[in-house]
């Protein structure tokens, strides 16, 4: 947030990007590799496409095509979440975890962020501090008064109780900022329904998320956050929730 609020665009960016390129070593991980000079060739591949698509948007809107290609790619990740939780199918869990999908998993949140960052930096806070509300909430919810799991095959730790009170205060929190906002009424309305559908997205990302790092054995994507293992375990809702959310207010809440 202070990158956000205090340094020039490029090097919010490339803060951003640096925090991008770490997941991307994790996501080697997922993938199974354990070779380092894999994971850093990986991470370079990351890095070289981020800096093409940084070039390319300068003549055309390419982070609107990136945008629909990982809306697509969410809901086939959803759907995998959804036959993998029910045990069957899950030989397809392998497809997920490969090195083309985790680039468009990472690539099009960092290009749809960075978006964020060039046009409105409110709306960029907004939305960090909306996924960490939901977030947050669900987490507390959850462990107050979750009894039903939500994906127990999947990720048991987490419960329909938690889902549904971080959504709740989730959507309370975008009403608030809706209502600061300079907004009609009619976008007012389409952002706390952009809001909603991005909350319920960060969820799916964080199963998804589970469901790799369970078919590897691996409790955490990394070790660089002692006590909250690596970086990609936090993102893993913000990256899913980052398309819906740009979708939302670049086709929708800024044209009314």
């Amino acid at each position: 947030m202070g990158a956000v609020l205090c340094l020039a665009t490029t090097v919010t960016a490339a803060v951003l990007g640096g925090f991008v390129l770490i997941a991307a070593w994790e996501w080697s991980g997922l993938i199974g590799w354990t070779n380092n000079r894999q994971k850093l060739a990986y991470s370079v591949l990351l890095a070289l496409l981020a800096y093409c698509v940084w070039r390319w948007n300068e003549s055309a809107s390419l982070f609107s095509y990136l945008n629909i290609v990982a809306l697509v790619s969410w809901l086939f990740a959803t759907i995998l979440v959804i036959v993998v939780h029910q045990q069957r199918m899950r030989c397809f869990a392998g497809i997920a975890a490969s090195g083309v999908c985790g680039l468009v998993v990472l690539l099009p949140a960092w290009s749809g962020i960075v978006w964020l960052l060039e046009n409105d930096t409110g709306m960029l806070l907004a939305f960090f501090t909306l996924i960490w509300v939901m977030d947050g909430m669900a987490f507390f919810v959850g462990k107050r008064w979750g009894k039903r799991r939500l994906a127990s095959y999947v990720s048991p730790g987490k419960s329909w109780e938690g889902l549904v009170g971080g959504v709740g205060f989730g959507t309370i929190y975008a009403v608030a900022i809706s209502s600061v906002m300079a907004l009609s009424d009619a976008a007012q309305f389409a952002f706390v329904l952009t809001a909603v559908a991005a909350m319920i997205a960060s969820v799916i990302g964080d199963l998804f998320e589970s469901m790799l790092k369970r078919r590897v054995g691996m409790k955490d994507s990394g070790r660089i956050l002692p006590g909250h293992g690596g970086v990609m375990d936090r993102i893993d809702g913000l990256v899913a929730a980052t398309p819906i959310f740009v979708a939302g207010l670049y086709h929708w809440v800024n044209r009314l």
